[in-house]
């Protein structure tokens, strides 16, 4: 005599009505099918077969213990999504234009609706459509820290090599692997979803299983792109091109203290002081602020700044990427596990998600908050068209009038060099790669 509880035949049934599909698909088809022969509301016996053979998650599947906890993480990143949004206000009305911010604003957001929508799921588990936005946006929002440390990592990388990390080839590239990680994420939402909504055969479920472990590994290879662009940035040092090149950094940005703002307007004003510069000056590749550096620096009215290094700078990138690569590493072993619920590990504990989801990526938006990225990775905005129009005639060796005039307004960092750079000079600084209307991310 069969061991199996009467509930497995019951299944066994509903197996063998829908053509015989894996025992862990069509979730949501055999939850209407089970309340049609049944009705509302489906007995607890039930729910908790059907979910136990389910495929294995992170963090498990919630229950009405999961409802609090759920319920203050999302109070919490919404707080601070409004911290985030603050920030960014107070920026915007200073003209200090880092749009970032507001992609903070929609990664906290994307964590309140996936933790809400974690607690609805937990009060009735055959929710199966709340789950499934749930999960998407738990993971999915991870993915936004590891990209955009990647565009943080990419302005410390151009701030280093402004001739390499301004070049149109290296864009190429970095604009290239953002699309594959995009096709990758949606390849990722597709596999995960599709064997909740829909009955499949063991052969389709198992390739369905291997697509996701595919993306997993994918998804931590990506989590260290940013790292590895950090350590080449430093690995190769910055060639004599490199350090001839003039960069246009923000001089008026003093401090990354967390509670400094800029001065109002203070953006706007440094560029109108380019209306009566040369040619170089115009064209110079815009970095991220920083006192220490290698390079000719287009400075404005003062060089009284504080001590601007980088080292936290890059601590903040390594260290929050860690943070989310941890979570990454968990979610593809709990995926080569290949265990149904019934047989999860510790890895399908609910106080792995609160952990991985919850603390850590706290954690981040913190050191995201008083770290000031806001300030540490703001580059200058493209000087407005009026400015950038203007065409310098061929200069000389000595200064014009109106240079004479302007050139206590602004000093170079170099301080060996006071005068302006001869013409020659200014188109052996000016790449020709870089046109006027630069193709470049303006975040």
């Amino acid at each position: 005599m069969s061991d199996d509880p009467p509930i497995h035949w019951l299944h066994v049934y509903f197996s063998a009505f829908n053509n015989g599909p894996d025992y862990g698909t069509g979730a949501k088809l055999l939850r209407d099918q089970t309340v049609n022969l049944m009705g509302t509301p489906v007995p607890k016996f039930l729910s908790d077969y059907l979910i136990s053979q389910q495929n294995n998650l992170l963090g498990g599947y919630p229950t009405d213990w999961d409802f609090a906890p759920s319920v203050t993480f999302a109070v919490i990143f919404f707080a601070l999504a409004v911290v985030h949004l603050l920030i960014w206000s107070i920026n915007f009305s200073r003209g200090h234009y880092f749009h970032i911010s507001l992609v903070w604003v929609s990664y906290c957001a994307m964590r309140v609706v996936g933790w809400a929508l974690r607690a609805y799921w937990g009060k009735n588990i055959l929710m199966i459509e709340a789950g499934i936005a749930s999960e998407v946006f738990l993971i999915i929002s991870s993915m936004v820290v590891v990209s955009f440390n990647l565009i943080l990592a990419q302005r410390l990388f151009t701030w280093r090599h402004p001739v390499g990390g301004s070049r149109r080839l290296f864009w190429n590239i970095m604009l290239t692997l953002y699309f594959i990680v995009f096709l990758v994420v949606a390849m990722t939402i597709v596999a995960a979803v599709v064997p909740y909504l829909y009955f499949l055969s063991a052969a389709a479920y198992r390739s369905y299983k291997i697509v996701v472990m595919v993306s997993c590994v994918l998804i931590v290879m990506y989590s260290l792109t940013s790292i590895s662009l950090l350590g080449l940035s430093y690995f190769f040092k910055p060639t004599a091109k490199d350090e001839n090149l003039y960069t246009y950094q923000p001089w008026w940005i003093e401090s990354f203290h967390p509670l400094y703002f800029v001065q109002p307007q203070a953006a706007q004003k440094a560029e109108e002081t380019f209306m009566k510069r040369n040619h170089n000056h115009r064209h110079a590749i815009r970095v991220i602020a920083a006192t220490h550096h290698h390079y000719k620096m287009v400075e404005g009215l003062t060089n009284q700044r504080g001590e601007l290094g980088h080292n936290i700078s890059i601590m903040l990138i390594c260290v929050t990427t860690l943070l989310i690569f941890i979570g990454g590493i968990l979610r593809c072993i709990l995926m080569f596990q290949n265990n149904m619920n019934k047989h999860a590990t510790s890895l399908g504990k609910p106080i792995v998600a609160y952990i991985i989801w919850g603390v850590f990526e706290v954690i981040v938006n913190l050191l995201y908050i008083v770290g000031r990225v806001d300030l540490r990775f703001y580059r200058p905005d493209v000087l407005p068209a009026k400015v950038r129009a203007i065409i310098t005639a061929e200069q000389t060796g000595a200064p014009s009038i109106d240079e004479d005039e302007s050139s206590s307004s602004f000093s170079f960092h170099d301080n060996e060099e006071k005068s302006f750079v001869t013409g020659s000079s200014a188109k052996s600084d000016t790449p020709e790669m870089f046109p006027d209307n630069e193709s470049e991310f303006r975040f």
